[in-house]
Parts: C-alpha cells; structure tokens; sequence
C-alpha cells in the first residue's frame, strides 16, 4: 500500500484487515532494517507503507493523515492505532507514539519492538502447535470412528437385512466426518507459506509442476478405465500410486532442500554483511570473497547470483531472482528487505544481523513444526493400514460367510414344501455384496485421500507433497485388498 492511500472512514471500523503475530514480526524488521540506514523519519514511513504486507495499510493511512491533514507523526499513530482492530497492531502504534513524542531515536525503537515482537510470535507459533498436536490426537479417533460406521454396517447386515439407503447414509455420513477432521487439522495449523509460487520457484519445484499437470490426468483415466475394466480394485488403487509417486518423491525432496537453504540463509546474510562491511566493499564483491562450501545447499544459488552481479545485470532483479529460485517464501522476501535497505544507506552488518534474527526465529519454529508433522505422518501411515486391514477383514468374513451358507441352502424344490426362513447372510444377493463391497471401497479410498491431506496440512510445506503421502495411503489400502482377503480365506479353510 502506498502513501496516497485514504484513510478509511471513521464509521467504517473494519477497514483495517487483522495483522498476524507473524506478519507483524515482518512489518518491524522491515522497518527497523530501513531505519538503521539513518533515513529520515518520513521516510521510513513511506517505505513502510509499500511493503507486501497487511500491516502495511496502517502506515499508509499514517501518511495520508500527516500529508493531507497536516499532522504530526506521533498525533496520526495515535489516531490509526486507536482505529485498529488488530491489538498488536494498536499496541504497537500508540507505543510508537509516545516514543516519536519523546524524541527516542526511531531506529532504536524499532530494532528493540523486532526483538520483542519475535518473543511474542514465537509463543504464539509453539501454542499453536501444542493446539495442533492435541488435534493430531484426536484426528486418530476420528478415523477410527468413520471405520467403525463401516464395519458396524457390515456386521449388522449379517445379523438382518439393512437398507442401502440408510447404509449410503452412514457411509456419506463418515465421510464428512472425515472431512471435518481435515478442516480442524487446516484450522489448528500455524498459518504460513513456506514456498513460492512453483511457476517462478526452485527448479525441482518446477519440475513436480509440469509432473502433476502430465501425470494427474492419466492416472484418473487409468483408474477410471481399469475400474470399468473390472480389474480388481487393490491392483487399481497400487497402479495409482505408483503413478503419483514420482510427483510426490520430487516434491518432498524439493522441501527438504528448501528447508535446508532457510536454515543456511541466517548464516549467510551474516557473513556478507559482515565481509562487505569490514573488507569496505560492495556486496558484489563480498560475495566473491566468502567461502560459499559454508553453505552447501545454497551454494549453486549464490553462485549463479554472484555470475549475475559480475555480469552487471541490474542488481535488484538479481536479488530478487535469487530469493525466488531457492524456492522458498521466507528467503524471497527476507532478500528484498536485506538488499533495499543496504541500497539505501544501511550499514551492511547490522542489516545483515536485524534479517539474519528473522530467518533464525522462522526457520527454527518451522524445524519444531517438522518435528509434530514427521510423528503424526507415521502415526496416521499406519493407522491408514489397521483401518483398512479391519475393513477388509470384516468384507471378506461376510463375503465368505455368504458364499458358504449359499452351498449348504436346501435348493427351490427342498424350500418349496419349507416355511419361509430369513436367514441373514444366506439371503445376500449379488448384487448386495457388491454394494456392501463398492461401500467399503469408498471409504478405503475416502480414508486414504483424508489421512493424506491431513499429513500435509500439519506438514505445511511444498503442497505437491501430498502426492507422497497418498501414494503410500493409496499403496497400503491397495495391499490390504488384495493380500486380507487371501488370509480371510485361509483361516476360514483351516
């Protein structure tokens, strides 16, 4: 948002969008990098205005208030903050009041409010991931209890005919539940991008792009036509996830190397400051003096950036073309913040540490987030396989069942002289095994396409990851309906 904003209605009180503790936390080392280069106060606000960012809006409503209204800075912070609807937000800026009226040095200030703010989004993030993993829990008993509507249904459509109506039912019943277990997964997750758009980002990104366009389509065909085919539905359901494995292997391989590089960039920021500034360079020239074998995951990207700046490309859009090929958001954006504010006059070092505190905090809560998602991908792995084992255990026993009292029914003549009997299982016609079995096939596949989701949802990386959770979820219920009805059929025989 720039300066020439208006500022929004005073009856309007929810012009002003909400700002996040993490969004907040950017804003204030936005700002306090481009103070520590000594500009003047106005302008540190202009600049503040323009950021990528929701906190922005409020700096723009400040200007328009000084430029248009002629008042002073510390007069229209307060006016905006008390306007606010975000309590940091208002904090903050009637804190920033009272500090422009008492003459505080303004990059001071905001370097000590970045500090504090980091404090308050990191126990924000870990309550927030506490909240997640007491949802991870409960998530577990929630599939649970969408496999027990199934083998309920199962069960008691041996003991008495049901009708397919109510057991259809049921069935959607259970998969909305499962559904809204994802929502309160997506919910009680911390809210973050961890990578860019995939058109513009790292090249393994790009590449699990132009997979998932090709492979998705044909692996929907594939299943559709297979299914129609008759082919039975456990080879289906493996030949899919064979199909999407490739998509979801790249992709994760993809994040793991960009949560490396967040993890390598803190560093990296520090040491080119510190070399531009000691050495009395510029950061072209510090970036050819710096051992890159300290940062071996970022290391091609600095690379090809310091060929870019030698070839005297304009620097800015080398910048930020090196931000969006590692492929990570956080990087992408701490890269502008560390470059203009250099650009403009700031010390190299202290902006190279205000950025490299940012990428530290970030990355390590992410670290920690990784942490919950890793335990609740293999806790909710295996679950996929017990509860679809379980399913398919109690299909095959009624589906076996059934076929051995259909050998030992008295045949037309023997029942013609017999009173009518309703014998369960014996009156199954084949066409209601095939909906008992088309049912349980639904909620096998529902089950793994939900656990799936959920993994990546907790995860919160590369979105295309999902692909390798669904093929394993997809690879397990395809076993499971081919392997437990051959066991079923064993221990009936024995």
């Amino acid at each position: 948002m720039n300066s020439s904003k208006s500022l929004p209605k005073r009856d309007d009180k929810n012009s002003f969008k909400v700002v996040a503790p993490f969004q907040m936390f950017y804003q204030l080392t936005y700002m306090s990098a481009m103070a520590a280069s000594g500009i003047s106060r106005s302008k540190v606000f202009q600049i503040a205005a323009q950021s990528d960012n929701p906190a922005a809006q409020y700096f723009g409503a400040i200007n328009t208030l000084v430029e248009e209204f002629r008042l002073d800075y510390a007069d229209a912070c307060r006016r905006v903050g008390i306007k606010s609807k975000s309590d940091n937000m208002k904090s903050f800026l009637l804190r920033l009041s009272d500090a422009l009226r008492s003459g505080e040095p303004l990059s001071d200030f905001l370097a000590r409010e970045a500090e504090v703010q980091s404090q308050e989004y990191e126990n924000r993030y870990e309550r927030d991931l506490e909240g997640l993993k007491q949802w991870t829990n409960a998530f577990s008993s929630i599939v649970i209890s969408t496999a027990l509507i199934i083998i309920i249904q199962l069960v008691t459509a041996m003991i008495y005919t049901t009708d397919p109506t109510s057991i259809s039912g049921m069935v959607f019943a259970g998969i909305m539940l499962g559904c809204f277990s994802v929502w309160i997964i997506f919910r009680s997750a911390p809210r973050e991008t961890m990578t860019v758009r995939a058109a513009v980002g790292a090249a393994e990104q790009q590449k699990a792009m132009r997979l998932f366009k090709l492979i998705a389509p044909l692996t929907l065909a594939m299943a559709a036509s297979l299914y129609i085919l008759q082919l039975n539905p456990g080879w289906v359901l493996i030949l899919c996830a064979i199909s999407v494995l490739p998509i979801g292997i790249i992709s994760f391989k993809s994040d793991q190397k960009t949560s490396k590089k967040d993890a390598e960039f803190s560093t990296f920021l520090r040491s080119a400051g510190s070399m531009a500034t000691s050495t009395g360079t510029t950061l072209k020239q510090a970036l050819t003096r710096i051992d890159l074998s300290s940062f071996p995951t970022l290391e091609p990207d600095i690379d090809r950036l310091s060929k870019r700046l030698q070839a005297l490309v304009e620097p800015e859009v080398c910048w930020h073309k090196f931000g969006l090929e590692t492929g990570s958001k956080l990087i992408s954006e701490v890269v502008d913040i560390f470059y203009g504010a250099i650009k403009i006059g700031g010390d190299p070092e202290r902006v190279g540490y205000l950025c490299s505190l940012f990428t530290a905090k970030t990355s390590q809560l992410r670290a920690k987030r990784s942490m919950t998602a890793s335990t609740f991908s293999a806790l909710t792995t295996v679950m996929q396989a017990v509860v679809a084992g379980l399913m398919v255990f109690v299909l095959s026993i009624v589906q076996s069942f059934a076929a051995m009292v259909k050998t030992l029914m008295p045949t037309a003549e023997e029942m013609a002289n017999r009173p009518q009997m309703s014998l369960g299982m014996a009156e199954f016609t084949p066409e209601q095994l095939q909906f008992l079995t088309l049912i349980t096939l639904v909620m096998i596949v529902t089950q793994a396409l939900v656990n799936a989701a959920a993994i990546i949802f907790c995860d919160g990386g590369y979105k295309l990851k999902v692909f390798l959770y669904m093929a394993l979820t997809l690879f397990i219920s395809g076993v499971s309906l081919l392997v437990v009805p051959v066991m079923v059929s064993g221990i009936l025989k024995s």
